[in-house]
């Protein structure tokens, strides 16, 4: 099915139903937090694009970056992704607005091996996203993934194993 994404929250909306999607198929359980307020043990806080977690611990923070007619800015991102890291005990994921049954509001920890992914829709050509490697994660820790726009083309995509495609 063809879809025209033109936000990065419609981005982050077909992303989360995607992954919800694949929990349920596979029978495993998660909890997706969209744009979630977390407050750090040191106080600081930060709304990572989305937080995937078990019942125990934060597996999965994703980054996404929708600027298909700019060059991608992603500071800020990866300083989210090294504040979750340096304070990854006793975050908390503050969901008061939210005021049906069980709103996941809680405490939550960091698991020992998170998986941090920043996913960018851009101008192209395709660039070194982050400049150098973090040093709050191992090499398999951190999944980068391109879709670096054309004028009048298809994106130029490049995947979790760095292959390039212009299909999607």
């Amino acid at each position: 099915m063809d879809q025209v994404i033109s936000s990065e929250r419609a981005l982050q909306v077909h992303l989360a139903a995607r992954l919800l999607d694949l929990f349920w198929e596979a029978g495993v359980n998660r909890r997706v937090f969209v744009e979630p307020a977390m407050r750090l043990k040191s106080g600081q806080r930060v709304h990572p694009d989305l937080l995937i977690c078990n019942t125990r611990a934060i597996i999965g923070v994703v980054e996404l970056k929708y600027q298909p007619k700019q060059v991608p800015k992603y500071a800020k991102d990866f300083a989210t992704f090294e504040a979750l890291a340096a304070h990854g005990t006793n975050i908390e994921i503050d969901s008061k607005r939210y005021r049906g049954p069980d709103p996941g509001r809680g405490r939550y920890a960091l698991d020992t091996s998170p998986l941090y992914v920043w996913a960018g829709v851009y101008r192209g050509p395709i660039r070194t996203v982050p400049d150098q490697w973090p040093s709050f994660c191992a090499r398999n820790q951190l999944m980068v993934l391109h879709a670096a726009t054309q004028e009048d083309d298809e994106p130029e995509v490049v995947d979790a194993n760095e292959a390039r495609t212009k299909v999607l």
